[in-house]
């Protein structure tokens, strides 16, 4: 009878301490929730719960309109409006059986306008720097300037209606401006219109150029130069010297990720020796200074009474002390046939042979450039010189009309006589590869070179009588 009345007593006690803690609870329950008072349209803002719901509370939000970036239950959520006015945010909180309701009121305004991001430039080292503001703005609006890299804003101001200026900045850099329409650090920004860069002339490391030399495959002038990790360089600039004295033109820009060599195609090396310079721009736009000049080797060949006569100028740019000159005999192997003193730009091969001669200059250099596939990749060398012995070449007593010279597409052979006598004609590369064979079987013989590439070639006509050579150009 006492343990029944004991248990009777037990459960009603928990029934009244259950109801109390219920009331409790329902007394408790919060519904309060985080907004910002104000944002503008495109932005999604934040929206958070901070009530004292368990776990297993259910919850109903009301964004009025709102477009839901992201978010569930208690939030966070971002949530975006596409038209300005008055919002009504509300929320309701079910837990183990009891609510409680919550709203508040956001204003969304319009997105801020764009302006554009003003100033910025290039300033000696060492100088004050330079300004940075924004063309105009919005009052109360917040204007926030941000370098790239970093998180936090270098300069706040607040719109007034007019144009802004940050102040003066002597960090190297990019540098951006976004708008809030509040102070608040987490709400969203806009991006405005442009940016702002600054540069420090003279902090861009000067750069130098390792030879200048002819290439075979392309007939034009091989620009190497030395290439340094670490300098933050984009592109690098090669100028080449105009017709003008010491008047140097901007001919290319090489991406620094690229292979640090450039062909001039458009030079003439077969004609006249070439100055180049170079220089390197960053990546915040800041230039270089232009480096030291090298000057390319230019040879000409012709043939004298006792042997070819070779002239060249000398190679400016690195010092050396030895040229090497190189020969070959119609489509035999080159060979060095002799050295000579670098203060040397003149030789006389004798007569060897009654056929086409070959030749170039070679600068033996002190040290060799960076990055090179091979050894012959570094060496400087001069174009590719040829010429017959005389009796063989042009002269007055040359039997064969060649016309037009220049020339665009046709080019046409007259052969003395009727026309009858076998001859033939050969096109050459200036490296004595031969690109073409003619029979010429009429006076008057017409070839059509169209499909060459722009460039000198070797024109070879071997009659009964005499055999000579002609420089033809092609347009």
């Amino acid at each position: 009878m006492k343990t029944a009345l004991a248990k009777s007593t037990f459960i009603t006690f928990w029934l009244i301490l259950v109801n109390l803690l219920a009331v409790a609870q329902t007394d408790s329950l919060t519904c309060t929730f985080f907004l910002y008072p104000k944002a503008s349209v495109g932005c999604h803002t934040y929206i958070s719960y901070q009530g004292n719901a368990g776990t297993s509370a259910t919850y109903t939000w009301n964004f009025e309109g709102g477009t839901i970036l992201s978010g569930s239950g208690p939030g966070p959520y971002y949530v975006g409006w596409t038209t300005p006015g008055y919002k009504t945010v509300s929320l309701t909180v079910l837990s183990n059986g009891f609510t409680c309701s919550s709203s508040h009121v956001i204003h969304i305004v319009p997105a801020p306008d764009n302006y554009s991001v003003t100033g910025g430039g290039s300033y000696p080292s060492g100088g004050t720097g330079v300004h940075i503001g924004l063309s105009s703005s919005q009052a109360n609006y917040g204007y926030y300037l941000f370098k790239t890299g970093s998180t936090q804003s270098v300069a706040n101001k607040t719109g007034t209606g007019g144009a802004i200026d940050f102040g003066i900045f002597t960090a190297a850099g990019i540098y951006k401006c976004q708008a809030k329409v509040d102070s608040a650090p987490t709400s969203c920004l806009a991006m405005m219109n442009d940016s702002a860069i600054v540069s420090i002339a003279g902090n861009v490391p000067n750069q130098a150029i390792c030879i200048v030399s002819f290439d075979t495959a392309q007939h034009g002038n091989r620009i190497k130069w030395y290439k340094t990790a670490g300098q933050h360089i984009a592109h690098y600039n090669i100028y080449r010297q105009t017709y003008q004295y010491n008047v140097f033109e901007k001919i290319a820009e090489v991406p620094y990720q690229h292979p640090n060599s450039y062909i001039d195609t458009l030079s003439d090396p077969l004609v006249m020796p070439h100055k180049y310079e170079i220089s390197a721009t960053d990546s915040l736009g800041g230039v270089s200074a232009l480096s030291p000049y090298h000057k390319s080797i230019h040879l000409e060949v012709s043939p004298g009474v006792f042997g070819f006569n070779l002239i060249w100028n000398a190679y400016e740019g690195c010092s050396y002390l030895t040229c090497r000159i190189h020969r070959k005999i119609a489509s035999g192997p080159w060979a060095v046939i002799d050295s000579v003193a670098s203060d040397v730009i003149s030789y006389t091969d004798p007569y060897v042979t009654g056929g086409l001669a070959y030749y170039f200059i070679e600068v033996v250099r002190y040290y060799a450039c960076p990055s090179l596939k091979s050894a012959q990749d570094d060496a400087v060398s001069s174009n590719v010189g040829v010429s017959a012995p005389l009796g063989l070449g042009e002269n007055s007593a040359d039997p064969f009309l060649v016309y037009p010279n220049p020339v665009s597409s046709k080019v046409s052979i007259m052969i003395p006589g009727t026309g009858n006598v076998e001859s033939k004609a050969m096109f050459l590369t200036m490296e004595g590869k031969v690109i073409g064979e003619y029979d010429l079987t009429k006076q008057r013989n017409e070839i059509d070179i169209s499909l060459f590439h722009p460039g000198i070639y070797l024109l070879r006509i071997m009659g009964n009588q005499s055999t000579v050579v002609r420089k033809i150009i092609k347009e």
